[in-house]
């Protein structure tokens, strides 16, 4: 049993220095390697200790949401229009995630916040790349109705300004990314200026999903390994660190949209370390920008 299960398995959990050590050993030790159902068993009980997301009567609640069918149009026009492409190419995702279960959870999604009225006002039913956002969850978790659970966790508790009306968090994540990209990188910065390539060019999608439109999947699930411990403001310093890798590509390329368009595959434990390797480097009016932009729908970033 790794030190992980070990922790699961002690009681109680949901304390501030039992959630510190947690991240530790995310930190440190990794979610073990294991047979896949039993890997994403662990780890989906990691996030959810992580996030501080109950599953208490996950499966009713998810079971009366989804028999009340699909949600008015035209969410679930737009809805359809996605599931069908979501990771696609990825043979894995798709032996292991249906397109039902992608339709389930979010018409399960729409009518919640449509239940919520005036509390999740700004929350919207369905934006284009939420499809993608819940697909690491499907991915991971043992049940529909966990993975539901943590993925309206997610999106109302973590990132809310990313699913607003104006997708208000989105634009300034890309705003950030560009400062992030000229304090870490400047001679890339000069580049990707030079060509019009700003981050609401070429960074919505990453940051959007979180890194899940990014294959492959498998690594995608360790990245959020680290943002479910340590804030998903750490995406932002991760699109970083992936467009450092490919810097020269980028900067050789006589088409460098073509590259930017879809990242190339990654390994997680390379991007973490830069990730946090640029932390340093952030001043703290920006990194405090970073964390803000997931939850404050009035901040402004010039």
């Amino acid at each position: 049993m790794s030190s992980i299960e070990k922790f699961l398995a002690q009681q109680p959990l949901i304390v501030h220095s039992a959630l510190a050590q947690l991240r530790y050993l995310v930190l440190s030790e990794g979610i073990p390697a294991s047979s896949d159902k039993t890997v994403g068993r662990l780890r989906c009980n990691v996030w959810s200790v992580l996030a501080r997301c109950s599953m208490d009567s996950a499966t009713s609640d998810y079971v009366l949401l989804v028999r009340r069918g699909p949600p008015p149009s035209p969410v679930y026009s737009k809805i359809k229009n996605d599931t069908f492409r979501t990771l696609n190419t990825d043979a894995r995702f798709v032996a292991r995630v249906s397109e039902d279960a992608i339709t389930r959870c979010l018409c399960a999604f729409s009518w919640a916040v449509l239940d919520a009225g005036d509390q999740d006002s700004n929350l919207s039913t369905y934006v284009q790349g939420m499809n993608v956002l819940v697909a690491p969850l499907l991915y991971t978790c043992p049940s529909e109705p966990m993975a539901f659970r943590l993925f309206r966790t997610l999106c109302q508790g973590h990132i809310p300004t990313y699913l607003d009306s104006s997708l208000t968090g989105v634009h300034n994540g890309a705003k950030l990314l560009d400062i992030c990209v000229k304090i870490v990188d400047p001679k890339l910065s000069n580049f990707l200026a030079d060509n019009l390539l700003t981050a609401e060019i070429y960074g919505i999608p990453s940051i959007l999903t979180l890194s899940s439109c990014t294959r492959p999947l498998d690594q995608v699930c360790k990245l959020w390994d680290f943002m479910f411990a340590y804030g998903f403001h750490m995406n932002i310093l991760f699109i970083v660190a992936q467009l450092v890798i490919i810097r020269v590509q980028i900067m050789n390329s006589r088409s460098p949209m073509n590259l930017l368009r879809q990242f190339p595959e990654f390994d997680a434990e390379e991007v973490i370390r830069l990730g946090v390797g640029f932390v340093a480097k952030i001043p703290s009016k920006f990194y405090d920008l970073l964390v803000r932009h997931l939850v404050d729908p009035d901040l402004v970033i010039e």
